[in-house]
């Protein structure tokens, strides 16, 4: 009953009845330990004389002694109040004073040390870290710092409970540094002027008088600095795990890995909806009847909302209105953040559908079954999805990784040859930035990849597919927070190029000619060598890629090439700073935050004006 009634007045009191009782209590503990040593200290004093350092070096050696036991009184029994004094008696009050002031921040940021340190090796262990935080790092406050500085134990105390709470480190150097400011002046005074018949008084008067004037120095300082209040700070750690397949016949009732993915930590029937590339299911007529066959056979597992929607394909379905419609879709078939949906198509499907995905109760589970080159080997892989508004090319995304990533190489075969060689634009872009052997090896397999043979088509895919995954798992920047993206060589002309055709040019055929016009600046930079330039152009033709679409001549009323102005597009696009990845060597990049527009001009020049024959022969470009 009593207890309650004392927490209820302590409950009312303000910040100033805080203030007085901390002085009272600190100057009371502060003369209690001096009174049972007042006698020691006194004797110590008379007998002194005889054992004072004589020379520099016996000083010098006794400041370092000072300073290491005052230091070590965090985790030694040593009698701080004695050896301070004790060492003004020696040194004298200036170097005295410098020599306890050291040794006391230095004790103070040991035992700092020793508490967060102690914190993060017994959090893991305790699983403190799965605790909500309390108001324990809160009760340790300025006041306790200063006044327990001068009292036996409870100083050293003190600071390895500041670490152990995560005391802000800023305001803990400030604080202490001021008390042990304060205190080491107090020692110094007492030691200066010590008489045996007033030690008690004096003491006494130090405890007194220097705790208010160290609080009040502190309060001055924070008006005028205007410290702000600690900042609360949140953190935590998302791990993404989600697996690359490559399959064959991916809804043959035989083949599980459909099943294995959807049912993977799940419990119960799992709800599915899927959207897909209208063209791949005109291309596919059995595709549909296929898929509601599988998950007919699987229906103990598996339900299937609705036959497969189609989403119009290509850049077509990057707009707000596919977006709309893709939301009323989710929202009437009553999907929810347990369901799955399965993405069928190529990179703008799968960007568009993932979108929706990210946003639709701020993230819904999906799978994306790539259905084109690109998508299996670049598009898919990754973590971005977004439309296209306003003009510009992806302004509306979110970073959302896909649960699974599933590539069926028979959705493939129906492709025409151009959409099967456009996707490779994209391993070869991989391939020189980031493997010179793969590079190599694309080059002696130049005629087989371009007739789509099946076996070196695989190892293109995959080899590219491990490659763009391994630099965005590895690299340490999978949302793209940094403007440094070597996986985007060549695209700050592609996405230009794309919208300057109004789309005629697919993705991969824009990149193709961003590496060469890319390339070509690299080579008058003197980066790339001459044999190094031919070797990377007559890949791209030897592919069949034409590097000399019409829009590489066009000029506005200025006589400026609107190809070019791509660039400002792209530095917004990054955020102000320009980084555009160029190429250093065959297998090697570097970034440029600057380009030289007159050699960029050249380099466009050269490419829409290579060689007539060359051109006509190769490329059937019209010269």
């Amino acid at each position: 009953m009593m207890r309650g009634r004392w927490l209820g007045v302590l409950s009312k009191r303000g910040p100033a009845d805080y203030f007085w009782v901390s002085l009272i209590c600190f100057a009371g503990l502060v003369i209690a330990s001096f009174m049972l040593f007042e006698q020691q200290i006194g004797n110590l004093f008379a007998q002194l004389d005889l054992y004072l350092p004589q020379t520099p070096a016996q000083k010098f050696y006794l400041a370092l002694l000072v300073m290491a036991l005052l230091a070590l009184d965090v985790v030694l029994p040593v009698p701080s109040s004695m050896v301070a004094l004790l060492t003004v008696a020696a040194l004298g009050g200036v170097a005295g004073y410098l020599v306890i002031f050291i040794g006391l921040c230095l004790g103070a940021w040991l035992g700092y040390a020793l508490g967060a340190g102690y914190l993060r090796v017994l959090s893991g262990r305790l699983r403190l870290h799965q605790r909500k935080p309390g108001q324990l790092a809160y009760r340790l406050g300025t006041l306790s710092l200063v006044c327990l500085r001068g009292v036996p134990v409870l100083a050293e105390t003190s600071v390895v409970a500041a670490g152990m709470q995560r005391y802000p480190l800023r305001a803990f150097v400030v604080v202490t540094t001021l008390a042990n400011a304060g205190l080491a002046l107090a020692y110094s005074a007492i030691g200066s002027y010590l008489v045996e018949q007033n030690v008690l008084l004096v003491t006494l008067l130090a405890s007194m008088v220097l705790p208010g004037l160290f609080i009040a120095g502190y309060s001055l300082f924070k008006r005028l600095r205007h410290t702000p209040e600690p900042a609360l700070r949140g953190r935590f750690e998302v791990s993404y795990d989600y697996p690359v397949l490559f399959t064959d016949h991916l809804f043959d009732l035989a083949n599980p890995c459909l099943l294995q993915q959807l049912k993977a930590g799940q419990h119960g029937r799992v709800t599915v909806l899927i959207f897909a590339d209208e063209h791949l299911l005109q291309c596919n007529p059995q595709l549909a009847a296929q898929i509601q066959t599988w998950f007919a056979a699987h229906a103990t597992d598996l339900h299937l909302q609705a036959p497969p929607i189609a989403v119009p394909a290509g850049e077509l379905s990057k707009t707000a209105e596919v977006l709309q419609q893709l939301y009323s879709d989710m929202l009437d078939h009553g999907l929810d953040r347990h369901c799955y949906v399965l993405a069928m198509g190529g990179g703008a499907l799968l960007d568009s559908v993932g979108y929706a995905c990210a946003t639709f109760h701020r993230g819904i589970r999906l799978i994306r079954l790539p259905s084109t080159v690109l998508a299996q080997n670049d598009a898919g892989i990754g973590v971005k999805n977004g439309i296209n508004a306003f003009g510009q090319k992806n302004l509306l995304g979110a970073f959302y990784p896909a649960s699974a990533v599933i590539n069926d190489f028979q959705l493939l075969t129906s492709l025409t040859r151009r959409d099967q060689i456009a996707g490779l634009a994209e391993a070869i872009k991989v391939a020189l930035i980031k493997d010179a052997a793969f590079f190599e090896w694309m080059e002696q397999h130049a005629d087989a990849l371009a007739r789509f043979d099946h076996p070196a088509s695989r190892h293109a895919i995959r080899r590219c597919a491990e490659l763009h995954l391994a630099h965005i798992t590895g690299a340490g920047d999978p949302f793209e927070r940094g403007n440094g993206r070597p996986l985007d060589y060549g695209h700050w002309a592609a996405h230009k190029l794309e919208n300057l055709s109004q789309h005629r040019l697919r993705h991969g055929e824009a990149v193709a000619v961003g590496m060469a016009l890319d390339g070509l600046y690299a080579n008058a930079l003197g980066l790339l060598s001459d044999a190094e330039i031919e070797r990377v152009l007559d890949l791209l033709t030897r592919l069949g890629f034409n590097l000399c679409p019409p829009e590489l001549t066009w000029r506005d009323a200025q006589g400026r090439s609107p190809v070019l102005l791509g660039l400002e597009e792209f530095r917004q696009h990054l955020g102000g700073q320009l980084s555009i990845p160029m190429l250093d060597r065959i297998g090697g990049s570097i970034d440029l935050h600057e380009i030289d527009d007159r050699l960029m001009e050249q380099a466009l020049v050269r490419l829409s004006s290579r060689d007539s024959a060359a051109l006509a022969l190769n490329q059937g470009c019209t010269p």
